[in-house]
């Protein structure tokens, strides 16, 4: 009996690290070692529609990442063959049909009862006001997409609150102003009319319509970020940017494992159970003594996984955490399930 092809759509991303990535280069690789066959897809292609691109192939996986012009058509290509079809997918709906979006994942984690900060989603003028009237401050607004803490900043009081929802209910924006910045809205208003250029060309996101303001948590010098690829939970703190309270994208990585909570791995592995995902990182920050989880997205950058010294597993029968020793690339933890879920190869192979 003849092995599935499987469709693998080309990506080589320049990832915010400055790093470039492609996952599709290395699932090609291991699909040579492994006597797999392949097929590169892409849907740039103006040769043939995309769908024919997948005739004759018994799955695709494709890695994205947040640039609207990539994972727009991502996640509909995904969407549309989840819809009609049953051909299994990397990343499948479950895992990204909330990718960059913080309110569709607010909405998600709430509905699922996961512990999260105390979190509001507005959308209409006259309630947000009433809301940001009596509001606890500070609290942290963040707009629906941005990686590496763009578009996520404190709000301290009322009179700034009021301003973010005239700027994000009546005027919109594309990005929050530089926070630093001298008369930081009026200026904003002038570089938004630079980008109006620079982000149309980019087909880059604006944002209009809601407001998400979470509670901000003190005492949080950083964050845990955990990657659950699988059974496997990758993970490693990231401190603050000085004097800022935001971790993401500061590039202070610690990946001592031994400086991980054990309750934040369990909650992370929970997430990824009750979501069902493929592939899902998390920002663990903490409520007093209690993990909650900030953010979800399913992409993330590669060699920060990689670097991890190992990574848990989650013993089905005890529920107790194995550490299991050495480095893996995530790429390779993706395509191992994969496959073995095809039915290609077995477990452990």
């Amino acid at each position: 009996m003849n092995k599935p092809t499987i469709a693998i759509h080309e990506d080589n991303l320049q990832l915010s690290s400055g790093r470039y990535q492609s996952f599709s280069a290395r699932w090609h690789e291991l699909a040579y070692q492994q006597g797999i066959a392949t097929r590169k897809v892409d849907i740039n292609s103006s040769s043939e529609n995309y769908f024919e691109q997948l005739n004759g192939c018994s799955a695709l996986m494709w890695w994205f990442g947040q640039p609207i012009p990539v994972s727009r058509p991502g996640r509909r290509i995904i969407a549309s063959l989840a819809h009609i079809s049953k051909m299994p997918t990397f990343p499948n709906l479950n895992t990204i049909w909330h990718f960059d979006d913080k309110v569709a994942q607010y909405y998600l984690l709430s509905a699922t009862r996961i512990p999260i900060p105390k979190t509001w989603v507005l959308w209409w003028r006259r309630p947000a006001e009433e809301f940001l009237s009596s509001a606890t401050y500070p609290l942290v607004l963040k707009l629906a997409s941005g990686i590496t803490s763009r578009n996520v900043e404190l709000v301290r009081n009322p009179r700034d609150a009021r301003r973010c929802v005239k700027e994000l209910l009546d005027s919109g924006m594309h990005t929050l102003p530089p926070p630093n910045l001298p008369f930081r809205w009026l200026a904003g208003r002038f570089l938004e009319a630079f980008r109006i250029v620079t982000c149309k060309k980019n087909n880059d996101e604006f944002h209009k319509g809601s407001l998400l303001f979470q509670e901000f948590l003190p005492g949080n010098n950083f964050d845990i970020r955990i990657t659950i690829i699988g059974n496997r939970a990758f993970a490693f703190r990231r401190h603050n940017r000085p004097n800022d309270f935001r971790a993401s994208g500061s590039g202070r990585i610690d990946w001592d494992p031994s400086q991980i909570a054990e309750d934040a791995i369990l909650l992370a592995f929970e997430t990824a159970r009750v979501l069902q995902t493929q592939s899902l990182a998390v920002d663990v920050l903490r409520r007093n003594d209690e993990p909650v989880i900030a953010e979800i997205s399913y992409y993330y950058e590669g060699w920060a996984i990689a670097a991890c010294p190992g990574h848990w597993e989650l013993n089905s029968v005890s529920k107790q955490l194995v550490w299991v020793a050495g480095q893996m690339r995530p790429e390779d933890a993706i395509w191992a399930d994969f496959v073995t879920r095809l039915g290609i190869l077995r477990a452990g192979d």
